[in-house]
């Protein structure tokens, strides 16, 4: 009985030993399996394959002064500097530079430069450095740029007769990150004789900001989702025409600077911040505002501490507070449209303002003589406005026949309200007529299927009483 049971061990362990050797075998044919193509390995990331581009420096470097490199189709590797006369032309949306460092990406160090239809992919993860950079250069053209970045997209100083023309530029961080940790999409500082047309701006901090610049042209341009569309600070002989501005917090921002001119552009929908405006002038000398289609924003055109400032021949449509004057003096306000506003006009401390000859949709007007103007003044009664700030629900009440009223009664200080004098009997813009007539007619639609409503539930109503 002993020896039986000393053998017994051994034998457990030969059981043991011939189990271990048949699942190593099931596990051997497995691996064989899969390296036959039966199954597929896990990736190793060890043995991972990183992207590689094309690097586009050695490209530059062999093209000659005043030459031009045409990138084909593909992806290219930066950063890059450009020391020569040179032109770089892409295919739209299909020659695609990369940029993973954190410094410069783009650097442009002469004249004469001129870059075209490249898609510019910023990869870096925290850029503190804008995208492209130029700094005292001369006859520099960027065209038909895409550029989406975590930082500044074009950053200009001290650049001189050069152009950005037709290129988008797009904030590419996380979208919940506040405005203020943003880059802006073109920065130009102490340049001058600088255009920027056509271009495309979103979600940035501010589209377009210059600073200590001059004679600056900026046209048909588009900025939305920024904090400022256009801002110019400590700038002079600037026009800004034919550009759009939709959902910034304010749409033209001009602060300490002269000889300004703003014209038909178009801004709307600002209106989602305490701050917001279509246009706010600060500290301004001589600006001229005009031919602008002003619409559906907190403050329509605020002019404050500035002097010789001229406002003619806007639509300022269906604003909370349509003007907004703090301070300002020698303000001309002639031939514009204010429809629809919750407040038309509002001054405080403003000294000579000349305002004359724009229409009211509010005026009780009566013309005498045939000559398009209203013998009746109009006067601009701030008790609404001061009710509305005071009690902002009360705003509902815009445009009942209580508020008028009572601001006929509200008649304190009436020799210090802001009053025109020669009120046009009618709408002086086209667009603006179009729009009201747009308006009359969406109404009456309303009316109408309401009316039609009604009558059809009375009808069903009868019928089953029946």
């Amino acid at each position: 009985m002993r020896t039986k049971n000393a053998a017994m061990p051994w034998l457990l362990q030969l059981v043991l030993v011939l189990c271990l050797l048949f699942v190593s075998s099931q596990a051997v044919e497995a691996a064989a399996k899969k390296s036959r193509g039966y199954a597929t390995p896990p990736e190793s990331k060890l043995f991972k394959k990183s992207v590689s581009y094309t690097p586009i420096q050695p490209l530059i470097d062999t093209t000659p002064p005043n030459g031009e490199l045409v990138l084909e189709v593909g992806q290219y590797s930066g950063p890059l500097q450009i020391d020569k006369p040179i032109t770089i032309t892409g295919k739209a949306g299909e020659s695609i530079v990369h940029i993973v460092e954190e410094e410069q990406a783009i650097v442009l160090q002469s004249d004469d430069i001129r870059l075209s239809s490249i898609t510019i992919a910023d990869d870096r993860e925290e850029p503190a450095a804008a995208v492209i950079t130029g700094e005292g250069r001369s006859g520099v053209v960027l065209e038909s740029l895409h550029i989406q970045t975590k930082a500044t997209a074009i950053e200009w100083r001290d650049m001189k007769q050069s152009k950005l023309l037709s290129n988008v530029l797009a904030w590419n961080g996380e979208s919940y990150l506040k405005q203020s940790s943003r880059g802006n999409g073109i920065y130009l500082y102490n340049s001058s004789d600088i255009v920027v047309e056509q271009n495309e701006i979103a979600a940035m901090y501010d589209g377009v900001y210059a600073e200590n610049s001059e004679r600056l042209t900026l046209q048909g341009n588009q900025v939305s989702d920024s904090r400022y569309a256009y801002h110019m600070m400590y700038a002079a002989q600037v026009e800004i025409a034919e550009n759009r501005s939709t959902g910034n917090v304010t749409g033209l921002m001009i602060m300490t600077s002269d000889q300004v001119k703003l014209h038909h552009n178009v801004l709307e929908q600002h209106q989602a911040n305490a701050n917001a405006a279509a246009i706010l002038i600060y500290d301004v000398v001589e600006a001229e505002v005009y031919s602008n289609q002003i619409w559906q924003n907190r403050i329509g055109i605020s002019v404050e501490r500035s002097e010789a400032v001229s406002v003619h021949h806007n639509e300022l449509l269906h604003n909370f507070v349509a003007l907004q004057m703090q301070r300002a003096d020698g303000l001309k306000l002639e031939h514009n449209d204010f429809v629809g506003n919750v407040t038309n006009i509002w001054d405080d401390g403003s000294t000579e303002p000349v305002i004359q000859k724009n229409y009211w949709d509010t005026l009780q007007g009566l013309d005498t003589n045939g000559d398009g103007y209203s013998e009746l003044v109009y006067e601009s009664a701030p008790f609404f406005l001061s009710l509305i700030e005071r009690r902002p629900s009360f705003q509902l009440l815009f445009g009942t026949p209580g508020i008028a009223f009572i601001e006929q009664l509200y008649a304190a200080d009436r020799e210090q309200w802001i009053a025109d004098r020669m009120p046009s009997m009618h709408q002086q813009s086209s667009a603006a007529g179009a729009s009201g007539q747009g308006i009359q007619w969406g109404m009456l639609l309303v009316w109408s299927v309401l009316g039609a409503a009604g009558i059809y539930i009375i009808v069903k109503v009868r019928r089953y009483e029946q």
